[in-house]
C-alpha cells in the first residue's frame, strides 16, 4: 500500500517522521519539501497538502518528537532518582524529543527571527522546566533531593542540558552520549545533594 493509500493521519505521521530525518541530516536550511517527500515515499504536493510550508512541517515534527519523549519517560517508576535518569538516558540517546537535539538547535536558531517558532520553543521549554521541577519536588518530598527552590534547580539543570548537548551535537572531541548522561547527572546530583553514584546507576540499568 502505498502512502497515499494510508490514512490521513498516518499519512500525516510519515511525512513527519521523514522531515525529522531529512533535517537532522541536512539541517533546515538544506532541506526542501521534494527531500521530505522522497524520504517519505510521497510527492511534494501530498507534502503540501498536509502542510503548508517547511515552517509548518518543523513545528510539527517537533512537537510530535516532544510527545513522544514525555510518552517515554511515562514508563520511567515513581521514584524521582528514576525518572531523573530516564531524562537523562533518553535526552542523550538521539532518540526522540530531546534527543534529537539536531532539530532543537534548528528551531532555536530559527527561533530568533519567526514568532510562531520562539512560541513554540517556549511552550516546549517550559514543559520539560516544569518536568524537571515536578521530580525534584517529588524528590524533595520523599526525602532523598534536598533542593531549596525547585524551580530554581530546574533552570540549571535545564541550561546544563543545553550545553551539553550543543557539544554532542557539533561532535566536541569526548562529547558522547554516555559521557553526557554522567555529566548531567553527575551535576544532577551536586545541586540536588544526593548520591552521583546511586543516579548513574540507575541510568545504567534503564
Amino acid at each position: 500500500m502505498t502512502l497515499a493509500a494510508k490514512a490521513p493521519e498516518e499519512r500525516r505521521r510519515r511525512i513527519l517522521s521523514a522531515a525529522v530525518d531529512v533535517v537532522r541530516d541536512r539541517g533546515f536550511a538544506g532541506t526542501r519539501v521534494a527531500d521530505i517527500a522522497a524520504a517519505a515515499g510521497t510527492s511534494p504536493a501530498l507534502v503540501l497538502y498536509h502542510f503548508s510550508s517547511l515552517n509548518d512541517v518543523l513545528l510539527e515534527a517537533l512537537t510530535m518528537t516532544d510527545e513522544e519523549f514525555y510518552d517515554d519517560l511515562g514508563g520511567a517508576s515513581g521514584d524521582p532518582r528514576d525518572r531523573l535518569a530516564r531524562m537523562a538516558t533518553l535526552a542523550a540517546a538521539g532518540g526522540p524529543g530531546f534527543g534529537d537535539w539536531q532539530l532543537y538547535l534548528e528551531v532555536w536558531v530559527r527561533a530568533r527571527h519567526d514568532e510562531r517558532i520562539d512560541a513554540v520553543r517556549q511552550e516546549l521549554d517550559a514543559r520539560w522546566r516544569d518536568a524537571l521541577v515536578e521530580t525534584v519536588e517529588a524528590g524533595v518530598t520523599d526525602q532523598v533531593f534536598d533542593s531549596p527552590s525547585p524551580s530554581d534547580a530546574a533552570v540549571r539543570l535545564s541550561s546544563l542540558m543545553d550545553g551539553l548537548a550543543v557539544q554532542l551535537v557539533l561532535g566536541d572531541p569526548g562529547m558522547t552520549p554516555g559521557r553526557m548522561v554522567e555529566l548531567w547527572l553527575t551535576g544532577a546530583a551536586r545541586e540536588l545533594s544526593t548520591d552521583a553514584t546511586d543516579l548513574l546507576a540507575r541510568a545504567q540499568a534503564l
